[in-house]
């Protein structure tokens, strides 16, 4: 019986190993958001898909470049099947860097959920190198955040100027900071970009280059990069990036907030006087 047993152990360890050797070491996969599915950004063909491989092949990150591609249907359900998907894709590799765009992002989180919950190595499993997210819906109620045993840096850009990522106040924009998880306002050529405008290669081309690469090269300020210190990211089409401490960052979305609510309140009783009409 015992021997029987290491029969099958090392029949598994083989198995598992030939399983692996089918995949590159490492790679950067980028995930499209709701209903994106069919879009060209995130695909070889894109836009940002290019920026990304090129900053890689300079840079030397990872083995290579990838899209995710999932239902892109609305809804939990849709999210965690693809979550799973996404989780069963990285275990191919020894490390992934994501970036994820919208409910992308939410589906890198549920990815990395499933990840922690065979997460036997403790804190050194970590197989989420980097996860740069654009503008993703951050949900007050259930407060969905990555699990970082399986993450070592979190970076959420958003856009003040994003008027779908609030879905009309109902989500935030930020996260709680904690010593991995940085919340960075964005600016495109000093304005505030939409929420497509956060997939735009401009963004791209330096992003894979945040925060490590400019903080050494002393490129933009970034020498004064600080994990979880509010922060804003001046991108340029026509000269480099600039990175600053936002430390009214906790003012700036409360009126942010109060902007939204004014909206929805305006909305709403402009409809009610057209009923009444």
């Amino acid at each position: 019986m015992i021997k029987m047993s290491k029969e099958i152990f090392f029949f598994c360890v083989i198995t598992l190993f030939s399983e692996f050797t089918v995949y590159t070491r490492s790679a950067c996969i980028i995930i499209h958001g709701t209903w994106a599915k069919n879009e060209s950004w995130y695909q070889p063909e894109g836009d940002f898909f290019y920026e990304i491989e090129i900053a890689n092949q300079y840079l030397g990150l990872v083995d290579e470049v990838v899209s995710f591609s999932w239902s892109g249907k609305l809804g939990d359900l849709a999210q965690r099947e693809a979550g799973q998907q996404l989780a069963e894709k990285i275990l191919g590799y020894d490390f992934v860097i994501l970036i994820g765009h919208s409910h992308g992002v939410t589906v890198g989180i549920q990815a990395s959920l499933f990840l922690g919950k065979i997460n036997t190595v403790g804190k050194n499993f970590s197989k989420i190198k980097k996860f740069y997210a654009l503008g993703v819906p951050v949900d007050k109620v259930i407060q969905m955040y990555p699990d970082m045993s399986v993450v070592d840096n979190f970076y959420n850009l958003f856009s003040f100027g994003d008027l779908i990522q609030c879905v009309h106040g109902l989500y935030d924009r930020c996260f709680k900071a904690s010593d991995n998880i940085t919340n960075i306002a964005v600016r495109i050529d000093d304005l505030h970009p939409s929420h497509s405008q956060l997939h735009h290669p401009v963004i791209a081309k330096h992003l894979l280059a945040i925060p490590d690469f400019y903080q050494r090269k002393k490129i933009g300020n970034f020498e004064n990069f600080i994990n979880n210190h509010p922060a804003e990211i001046f991108f340029f089409s026509k000269k480099n990036l600039y990175y600053q401490f936002q430390n009214d960052q906790s003012q700036r979305l409360e009126t942010d907030k109060l902007a939204f609510e004014l909206m929805q309140y305006a909305f709403f009783r402009s409809k009610k006087n057209l009923f009444k009409d």
